[in-house]
């Protein structure tokens, strides 16, 4: 089942950084870009439809919402930086929603992404960004955009446009129409591709957005409810306490918190 992870979809600088091995992720997908390198051994990496064994060294940037998982055995060791686009801003603004081969970077600059990504001590945010857009440049020298099949424009297609109308009321009849799509046709579509209940995404579209403005701004719980599309103070509580198990002012007093101790 594909399932959407909020915590991997806020924006301002967030990043987050592990090592795995013997680990197993289904298929999932977040706002922001995801980086699995290869430290030893070899992965099976699934992007949208496609299956990409990553070998040492080699490694895959996947795209904002494209539908990802991994599978790492007990004798395979890889890094993954979950990060946003605010740390790569002219590539994610030239190159949106393309999606890349995997590739290898040089030499070089490998030894130089050990000692800046390819770990999970805590980093200096500027040295975060150069180490990324090593990344991207190497990226751009040695991978080839992959041509999406008709699944994967379809999930775009869908995701762009609820991103686009979030603090709207969405309905599937209406995001039928504006795709140009028979109803039941985007239905059967939809359920193959996403394979979860349409409300339920919608849902999880205004929480990830909500989450971004209680971390971004110091707007009111009613002015925040109301851009992102949840229609009343109550259902923005019900809603987001069911998907965080916690209430919306919480979330806030914690980012407020934490900033004040930066």
């Amino acid at each position: 089942m594909l399932y959407h992870q909020p915590s991997n979809s806020l924006g301002n600088y967030n990043n987050n950084a592990f090592i795995y091995c013997d680990t197993k992720y289904s298929l999932h997908f977040h706002a922001n870009y995801e980086l699995i390198y290869t430290m030893s051994g070899a992965i099976d990496v699934k992007v949208n439809t496609q299956t990409v064994t990553l070998a040492q060294s080699e490694m895959i940037l996947i795209p904002p919402y494209c539908p990802h998982s991994f599978v790492v055995d007990s004798h395979s060791k890889i890094w993954v930086g979950v990060f946003s686009e605010d740390f790569i801003p002219t590539f994610a603004n030239e190159h949106k929603n393309e999606q890349f081969s995997k590739f290898t970077c040089s030499v070089q600059s490998e030894e130089i992404l050990r000692t800046l990504l390819f770990h999970e001590k805590p980093i200096d945010r500027y040295l975060r960004i150069a180490g990324l857009n090593i990344v991207c440049s190497e990226l751009l020298s040695n991978a080839t955009v992959i041509h999406a099949d008709q699944d994967v424009k379809f999930i775009k297609e869908v995701i762009n446009y609820i991103s686009d109308h979030i603090n709207t009321e969405i309905t599937m009849t209406m995001v039928a129409k504006s795709l140009n799509y028979e109803y039941h046709y985007f239905s059967t579509l939809f359920n193959k591709c996403f394979n979860m209940n349409f409300k339920k995404i919608i849902n999880l579209f205004r929480f990830e957005y909500a989450c971004r403005l209680l971390k971004d701004t110091s707007n009111s719980m009613s002015s925040i409810a109301s851009e992102c599309g949840f229609g009343s103070i109550r259902n923005f509580n019900r809603i987001f306490k069911a998907l965080s198990n916690q209430t919306p002012s919480d979330l806030q007093k914690a980012y407020l918190t934490n900033s004040s101790k930066e």
